[in-house]
């Protein structure tokens, strides 16, 4: 019975098209213009992803060590201070797994020569191993990273930044810098790279780990190494934090005391909750429109259940029950709304596919619409529950009516 009930509203639906179209027509604007406004929300969320993890630190973890102890409101030197070596950075790597990755950072200043003015400048010098930093700025503008033979043999070379590299050649084609000697403490190095981030004014200088006690100020000779960590997402972030934590506390009695882990987690919680907020909030405006669409179809089927009374009376006169009828309305709801929805889908794909290579050509942005499972399920998913929803009422009001009132209905 309940198949029959939907072919016989599959049947009236056929038999009025333009009444129908006209009633799916909301719903091809409200669902187009939710998958438009989502898969755009989506290709901005990426390439805003991108953005922080080039340009910020809520990415970065730390661990370092207590170099003091408050006593008595004193801040005092403390005795027992832990060094961190290498074997805590593989114990860590070991801990961390496929999360987040971690590497052993020193990094101090530097008196830096080598301009074409002969003047004296400051710049910050940052050990590295070999091949690019596994957490940090990783982009080359130009150039390469450090070899394993160059950090086994604590060769005199660097990658510098682009802040370097501009003030040295006094331009922007950074690839002038290669090659190009500078000195760190008066040691002379020859530059093989030039980083893309961090885009800052700051001048650094990224050296061989092996070679950087001989290239910085003598204060920072004797530096404790940090431990730099870092998620290969922002979500993972949060992971990367606890296993951090976890592994700290596996530490050796004592050990886990004298160092801190310090990272952004409440700037990054408030990346991740504006991205949230921006969807939803473009996601309700959209909504409305559905709504409207809703309506119209309401409209449309309150004027099918007015037009068909009679034929509602002899279907309940030859055994159809409240059921039926109700089936067979919310039937033809659905399938006006299930027919808008696949109709707006494609609308809103191409608008937002559109819209996106109008915001690359304006902005030069790399901003394109993201097609994802879960926008076309919410939008699936809207266009079935307003079917639904405002199918309801008019659904009931056919299954109330009296038969005998009904077939009476002229």
């Amino acid at each position: 019975m309940p198949w029959h009930s939907l072919l016989i509203g599959a049947r009236a639906l056929s038999a009025n098209p333009l009444r129908t179209a006209l009633a799916a027509l909301g719903v091809i604007v409200g669902t187009g213009a939710l998958v438009a406004v989502l898969a755009i929300a989506d290709g901005v969320e990426a390439f805003a992803r991108r953005q922080i993890a080039e340009t910020t630190d809520l990415q970065l973890v730390h661990i370092s060590s207590l170099t003091n102890r408050n006593l008595d409101g004193l801040t005092l030197p403390r005795p027992d201070t832990l060094r961190l070596t290498e074997t805590h950075l593989t114990t860590l790597r070991s801990a961390l797994g496929d999360v987040g990755s971690a590497t052993l950072r020193f990094s101090g200043g530097a008196t830096l020569g080598g301009f074409p003015d002969d003047s004296a400048r400051g710049a910050e010098v940052i050990s590295l191993e070999d091949g690019p930093p596994v957490v940090e700025e990783n982009a080359l503008m130009a150039g390469r990273w450090l070899s394993i033979e160059e950090v086994r043999d604590s060769s005199a070379v660097a990658v510098i930044s682009m802040a370097l590299a501009s003030r040295l050649t006094r331009s922007t084609d950074y690839a002038r810098a290669l090659g190009r000697r500078i000195t760190l403490e008066g040691t002379s190095v020859e530059i093989v790279g030039v980083t893309a981030k961090p885009a800052s004014p700051q001048m650094i200088a990224w050296v061989p780990r092996t070679r950087f006690a001989g290239l910085v100020a003598q204060p920072f000779r004797g530096v404790l190494p940090s431990l730099l960590l870092g998620g290969s997402t922002l979500e993972s972030t949060a992971e990367v934090v606890s296993r951090a934590t976890a592994w700290m506390r596996a530490l050796p009695a004592g050990d886990a005391e004298r160092l801190t882990l310090a990272n952004r987690a409440d700037r990054l919680k408030q990346a991740e909750q504006s991205m949230l907020l921006f969807k939803l909030l473009m996601g309700s405006i959209t909504g409305i429109s559905l709504l409207v669409g809703g309506i119209g179809i309401m409209n449309v089927m309150l004027a099918s259940v007015f037009e068909r009374t009679r034929e509602i009376g002899v279907r309940r006169a030859t055994g159809a029950r409240r059921r039926d009828i109700v089936v067979q309305f919310l039937a033809e709801s659905v399938a006006i709304t299930g027919a808008g929805a696949t109709a707006g889908v494609a609308l809103g794909l191409a608008v937002a596919f559109g819209v996106a290579a109008f915001m690359r050509l304006r902005t030069q942005a790399e901003i394109h619409a993201a097609v994802t499972a879960g926008t076309l399920t919410i939008a699936a998913g809207s266009a079935v529950l307003v079917g639904l929803t405002f199918g309801l009422y008019p659904a009931l009001r056919a299954a109330r009516l009296s038969p005998i009132d009904a077939i009476r209905h002229e």
